[in-house]
């Protein structure tokens, strides 16, 4: 029986019935970090296992958490940058061949069927040289579809809807809200405090809220001149006090505050910001943050392996592929 700690997790415990996890496979920004993937939730929930967004380095993560690669085949797209989608291929072929017996499946905003048949064609090579060795072909097939405003998953007792937020023009960036067994999960993707999310997140378990770094650190942290630090951190996204005012507008039991450059000395900084307008339950996303939402919200810190084995397929047997 695994041990349920109230401290870490541990690789292999399973989500107790009712619940609905998170674990926070990436949280940084557009910039690469060794130590920050780029966006991606990991929710699992009754059956379903779904990925919000799936930036760069965030399939290592995954991985890391030694859970068959088989049994992740959905990812819902919250928009297009690059920091978002870039382990789009790893998650697709590299699940097919690590087991995975089903098409891959993708929701996105307007372009997303674009994005997917792009892809087909940059790693026709790559498919073309595996097919030959693994047997099951549906594995290898991607799906793609275009999503507006409303539901656009309902499976397993599962709901998930999406709606616009703001972010840059031309405006085709969205908010997800996922509902299960009387919980609510709000995911803002990248946005400005806007009505949108704020209507959606109302009553909400968990607000899972972007937000950049305030102004003047990132602009002498990264050497922009301040206008454009300010177009970044205060108009493209959304700055820390902004995000506090959104979880003072919705009151989640937890608030959650990601995007950010996760160093030692800003996490003080962008607390005292959120603290401007918000005195709730707050905490900046890590990666590989796990977030069990039941009767009560129990936040650990993953124990991962840096250098795991494949786990083996659910459902197959030795000789398989």
């Amino acid at each position: 029986m695994i041990n349920r700690s109230r401290h870490f997790f541990y690789p292999g415990e399973s989500v107790p019935e009712g619940q609905v996890r998170v674990t926070m496979l990436g949280t940084g920004t557009p910039f690469p970090r060794r130590g920050q993937a780029g966006t991606c939730m990991f929710v699992e929930a009754g059956e379903q296992k779904i990925f919000f967004d799936c930036g760069p380095g965030s399939s290592a993560n995954f991985t890391s958490l030694g859970i068959s690669f088989d049994l992740a085949d959905k990812v819902i797209l919250t928009h297009h940058h690059v920091d978002h989608i870039g382990d789009l291929g790893s998650f697709w072929v590299g699940g097919w061949t690590y087991g995975r017996r089903t098409p891959f499946r993708v929701w996105g905003p307007e372009g997303t069927e674009k994005i997917v048949e792009h892809h087909r064609e940059i790693y026709e090579w790559d498919l073309s040289t595996r097919t030959p060795f693994l047997k099951n072909l549906r594995g290898k097939e991607i799906q793609a579809h275009d999503y507006e405003d409303g539901t656009i998953f309902d499976e397993g007792g599962v709901k998930v809807s999406a709606f616009k937020v703001t972010h840059t023009d031309p405006q085709n960036s969205y908010g997800l809200k996922l509902e299960a067994f009387g919980k609510k999960l709000i995911f803002s993707g990248d946005t400005k405090k806007c009505n949108a999310l704020i209507d959606n997140a109302q009553n909400a378990d968990v607000i899972i809220h972007e937000a950049f770094p305030p102004t003047e650190i990132y602009a002498e942290k990264s050497g922009r001149p301040l206008a454009l630090a300010r177009q970044v951190c205060e108009v493209l996204h959304t700055s820390p006090s902004e995000a506090g005012a959104v979880f003072a507008a919705t009151q989640p039991k937890l608030g959650i505050i990601f995007h950010m450059y996760n160093n030692d000395d800003l996490i003080a900084p962008a607390l005292d910001d959120v603290r401007k307008n918000y005195d709730g339950k707050v905490i900046i996303g890590q990666d590989l943050m796990v977030v069990d939402i039941g009767d009560e919200i129990l936040v650990r810190k993953a124990v991962v392996d840096d250098k795991p084995w494949p786990v083996a397929p659910a459902g197959v047997k030795i000789g398989e592929n």
